[in-house]
């Protein structure tokens, strides 16, 4: 270790040293004198004696030093002398990088917390979701999940969990959350171990409503509880059941699922008392979501080959519920491929052209280092004259790049880790479900930013390294400054100004390209009008209403709220289109006497309804008439279908009398036609839907909804007021508008929006400063020649051509390029938006209109500057 201890004595060593020597030539001097000599002539004679006194200095240092990193650290050195000396290019080059990386390093911290990092469990590469294959085929029935269950050979443990509405009753409150229904066997498979008390296990979940125990979520438990020590053991409602709290999550703990955060949860088979209905023992009520681990040393391809073989089994046993079944296993995680698929080929497709951002900033940092390298080229000139090597030089070159791109990369991180960090804390509004995004910065984010810094330094300060190469000191010399070498048609600045501008454009591109995504997500008819309308989202069983209580409390509560002032309708329903609480039924041919799975025609959402629905709503009525108080449980059942429906299923939209039978074989008489709309997302293709009278199926799922002019802060206090008065212990999941409710189906397209929007708005930045650089540096170079042309009485427009001219041409053919380039990555447009293209007519004309304005803000200085050259003035500095 003694080489580390001289690293901190090297300046005493060499003081020492120094010293030692002086000593030396004082005692030479002395005994010359003695022997008779002057003293100038005695110190002449010992230094001759003794030689170079610099260079017996160094080579006694020599032996002090690591050459290598001397050598380093004085390029190092340089390269910060360098940078200080020229503050506005340093600022400007660390400001360009730490957008472009702070970019990247957003979106691969969002790619890596939903896709790449493993769900917070032991061994989680080993758990997988099992789903049918069709990607949104994510459900199945809880008697299929305990075949799949019993029957496998692949996984070591199988897994069930749904999500359920509870009331959670504390201190006489009941308050509405969001928890899962899940095996006894759920948290032993997982492998997680509570922060307070214990899971329930396998044990208490064998007999119907058989423990009344539950677990809380560690947000839970500080949030209702405030983190109390004693909650182990104790009693809660459940809607209005006394459960006993028997354990606490871990904090980050919020299940098999990456943006849904239950915050209970309780055995499976208490789902009768909790949700006041069973789905234990029906097969085809596929209503749960089922994981499963792998065990060691299975592979995905052999628990899908098992699977297929119960899949098989069941068909055969079950063929009135279970003959058209598949298995297979998918990613855990976003809910399965139904989610996952997309929100990859989002996130994929963000992070590419996050990185054309990148490459975009690099772009214009090494035109910036080519320019700026250009001006040096007297002082490189020199050096290569005196005997530097160009390999020293590039060297010394790529160490300013490196750090100028450690110090962007640094910053970029620091911003990016807040911005990740902020992503974490928020909570959408007016989302029903709890979603939250765990996208907290770990190791392997930072590890990506430094990366990304090393290799964007490397990649800018490469660019202008051709020049060292071609630098001919004596041309140099001669040219006074000049650059060494003709200006050729095309140079390095030139072209990388066309790449630059072709991708800001592309980028630009697709940022109009999913503003017009989220244009035609708010105007695509959704068959309602949620503008002016309020929705409360209630159910009726959490607060202990059942059978005919609940129609009698519904009809109160339509009494109340329309009788708030300022209500000119209102209505209740099960659930409404394009929430989360919808359900599917199998429709089958009239005549059908088979009502097995087979035979079934489609499937098809349906929604009970009352009377006042249709006005509410806006959904317009195309032939019969709307539900009449009189379609109550003793009328024959009617229905009213979409145009979807009734061409899939008569051919025709003229069915009004016509039946047809649901699944279970009832039948339905068609008594009106609506028009299409939207029922479970924004994407889907015109689906079949039909409504039914509430008054003749009955669901204690209610919403209401109140049509007024009133604003929304008048009337959502006074809906409030006016469900307490009826009663106050009943839970209430959402109160908003319903154009907010919407906002979880909106979402995806504003997320495009503001992504590409960010991404669009770097490009422009950058390709502003990187036009205006070339445009400038152009116009510095050639202010003798525009001076001796104005001298010589060219005209304005004469001038622009001669100094912007080839400017104008390079931001053409990139933009050209660009246009191209968007109009080609359709496809991975469309990964990101919904129906996106950029052949667009409007988005073609905005794009164009943007590149050309970019140009004329870009190139506006240089262009005055260029007009306003004074010749007298250049010709007489000359």
């Amino acid at each position: 270790m003694n080489w580390f201890k001289q690293l901190f004595k090297r300046n005493r060593i060499y003081s020492d040293l120094s010293e030692e020597i002086e000593q030396h030539l004082t005692e030479k001097v002395d005994a010359l004198m003695a022997s008779g000599m002057s003293r100038q002539q005695a110190e002449q004679a010992a230094r001759r004696e003794f030689g170079n006194v610099t260079r017996v200095s160094e080579q006694g240092r020599e032996i002090w030093m690591w050459p290598r990193i001397e050598s380093i650290l004085a390029d190092v050195s340089f390269a910060i002398r360098k940078l200080r000396r020229s503050p506005g290019f340093a600022l400007i080059t660390i400001l360009t990088l730490t957008m472009a990386i702070a970019a990247n390093v957003v979106v691969f911290g969002i790619f890596n917390a939903l896709l790449l990092h493993p769900l917070p469990v032991p061994q989680a590469q080993q758990l997988v979701q099992v789903q049918g294959k069709p990607a949104n085929s994510l459900s199945l029935s809880y008697p299929n999940y305990r075949d799949i269950r019993d029957r496998n050979s692949t996984f070591s443990d199988v897994g069930v969990y749904r999500l359920a509405r509870i009331g959670l009753g504390v201190n006489g409150v009941a308050h509405p959350v969001w928890g899962y229904e899940a095996s006894g066997n759920y948290f032993d498979m997982l492998g997680v171990q509570p922060v307070l008390g214990r899971f329930f296990h396998a044990a208490e979940d064998t007999k119907v409503n058989g423990s009344q125990v539950a677990v809380l979520s560690y947000s839970g438990w500080q949030v209702r509880f405030a983190g109390d020590p004693q909650i182990v053991g104790r009693t809660v409602l459940l809607n209005k059941h006394p459960y006993t709290i028997i354990g606490v999550a871990p904090e980050n703990f919020s299940g098999t699922e990456r943006f849904i955060w239950p915050e209970i949860w309780v055995p499976f088979q208490n789902q009768p008392e909790i949700e006041g209905y069973s789905s234990l023992d029906r097969r085809y009520n596929n209503n749960a979501w089922v994981v499963g681990r792998l065990k060691p040393g299975v592979t995905a391809m052999q628990a899908d080959a098992d699977l297929g073989r119960i899949a098989s089994q069941l068909a055969g046993e079950y063929p009135m519920e279970d003959k058209t079944l598949t298995l297979r296993v998918a990613r855990l995680g976003l809910l399965g491929d139904a989610l996952g698929g997309p929100v990859r080929a989002f996130l994929t497709g963000v992070m590419l052209l996050a990185l054309l951002v990148l490459l975009a900033a690099c772009t214009n940092l090494g035109g910036l280092f080519a320019a700026r390298l250009a001006d040096r080229a007297r002082e490189l000139g020199i050096r290569i004259a005196i005997g530097s090597s160009r390999g020293r030089i590039v060297r010394q070159l790529l160490t300013e790049s490196i750090i100028i791109s450690l110090i962007g990369g640094a910053t970029a991180a620091m911003l990016a880790a807040t911005l990740l960090r902020a992503l974490t804390h928020w909570r959408p509004a007016h989302v029903e479900i709890p979603v939250q995004f765990l996208t907290e910065p770990n190791i392997s984010v930072y590890l990506f930013a430094a990366s990304l810094a090393v290799l964007t330094g490397l990649i800018f300060g490469v660019i202008p390294a051709r020049q060292v190469w071609r630098t001919d000191p004596n041309e140099t010399l001669k040219a006074a400054g000049d650059t060494g070498h003709k200006e050729h048609r095309f140079t390095a600045r030139n072209i990388l100004l066309v790449v630059q501008v072709a991708l800001c454009c592309l980028l630009v591109t697709s940022s109009f390209v999913a503003v017009r995504g989220l244009q035609r997500t708010f105007t695509m008819p959704l068959g309602l009008q949620p503008e002016n309308v309020t929705i409360a989202t209630l159910d009726l069983h959490l607060a202990g209403y059942h059978d005919a209580a609940v129609a009698t409390v519904q009809e109160r509560l339509l009494d109340a709220v329309a009788g708030v002032p300022g209500v000119s309708e209102a209505a209740y329903a099960d659930t409404t289109p394009l929430s989360i609480n919808n359900s599917n039924t199998m429709i089958f041919a009239p005549g059908t006497t088979d009502f097995s799975v087979a035979n079934s025609k489609f499937y098809a959402p349906y929604f009970q309804v009352s009377p006042a629905y249709f006005a509410v709503a806006g959904t317009q009525l195309l032939a019969g008439r709307v539900f009449t108080e009189h379609d109550d449980p003793h009328a024959p059942l009617v229905a009213i279908v979409n145009e979807t429906f009734a061409r899939r299923l008569f051919g025709t939209v003229d069915v009004l009398g016509k039946h047809f039978p649901s699944g279970g074989g009832q039948q339905n008489e068609i008594v009106g036609v609506v028009k299409d709309g939207k029922y479970a997302s924004l994407t889907e293709d015109p689906t079949p839907a039909f409504f039914w009278p509430i008054q003749q199926s009955g669901s204690s799922d209610t919403v209401l909804l109140v049509r007024s002019a009133r604003t929304p802060a008048e009337m959502i206090p006074e809906v409030r007021q006016a469900i307490a008065k009826v009663d106050n212990g009943i839970p209430v999941f959402t109160l908003s508008t319903w154009s907010d409710s919407l906002s979880l189906m909106t979402f995806p397209a504003r997320a495009a929006t503001v992504a590409l929007g960010v991404l669009g708005a770097l490009a422009i930045l950058l390709a502003v400063t990187g036009i205006f650089g070339v445009a400038d540096y152009t116009v510095s170079r050639r202010m003798h020649e525009l001076g001796i042309r104005m001298a010589l009485g060219a005209q304005s427009n004469q001038v622009l051509r001669a100094a912007l001219g080839k400017i104008a041409w390079l931001l053409g053919i990139g933009s050209f390029a660009g246009l191209l380039l968007g109009v080609a990555a359709s496809r991975l447009l469309a990964s990101i938006v919904y129906q996106a293209t950029a052949a667009d007519p409007l988005v073609i004309l905005a794009v164009v209109l943007t590149m050309a304005l970019l140009g004329l803000l870009s190139a506006a200085v240089p262009g005055r500057r260029a007009l306003h050259v004074d010749p007298a003035r250049l010709l007489r500095d000359q």
